[in-house]
């Protein structure tokens, strides 16, 4: 396949937009079940809980990935070679597949890559540690600086082989590690804040 070329959907992309609607049947009975039962200040907490766990779940996963990009500066150096090399376009449509609706259009250079260690052949996707979106420019850059056939040098986890990164260190990613930890921090002031709020309501 062309760098370039856009792939087709995935089978669980085509699966969500044809089953998205029963999981959304699901969701709002649920709600109207516990808005019934136990009444909507506590419905609210319930989420406003959620929100707060899933950001602290989330700012762990960031720090433990922003752990993982300094000590790959040490890990050991391996010859690898790029098996594929594409940059991967993902839209995401509205649950009303309504045409118009905005769309979001997420970029992502999937650049897959074999090597050995071990006295075993292992194979990776990982550019750097942490995995994030990136604009079209940019990942259209990264495909053309590692295409296909290329030898490359990647660093692997000393313990753990199958971890690969093509590109060690926070150098000039600092901006892509600080993004889930973005994330974490809005999900989580969102949920303490509704819980406080609605605490003193209650």
């Amino acid at each position: 396949m062309p760098a370039n070329q856009t792939p087709g959907p995935s089978p669980g992309q085509k699966l969500w937009e044809k089953t998205w609607w029963m999981f959304a049947i699901l969701f709002f009975g649920a709600n109207a079940w516990g808005w019934n039962r136990f009444g909507i200040l506590p419905l609210l907490r319930f989420w406003a809980a959620i929100f707060a766990v899933l950001g602290a779940a989330v700012l762990l996963y960031a720090r433990r990935m922003r752990r993982l990009g300094e000590e790959s500066l040490h890990w050991l150096p391996v010859e690898a070679t790029i098996l594929r090399s594409e940059v991967v376009r993902h839209v995401q449509r509205p649950f009303d597949n309504d045409p118009t609706e905005p769309r979001i259009i997420y970029y992502y250079p999937e650049i897959e890559y074999e090597y050995q260690a071990d006295g075993r052949v292992w194979r990776s996707n990982r550019l750097i540690a942490v995995r994030v979106n990136f604009p079209k420019s940019e990942a259209e850059a990264w495909v053309r600086r590692f295409p296909p056939g290329a030898k490359v040098t990647a660093r692997r986890h000393p313990q753990k082989p199958g971890l690969a990164v093509l590109e060690s260190g926070l150098g000039g990613f600092e901006g892509r590690y600080r993004i889930p930890f973005f994330v974490g921090a809005g999900f989580l002031a969102a949920g303490l804040a509704g819980w406080i709020v609605l605490a003193n309501l209650g």
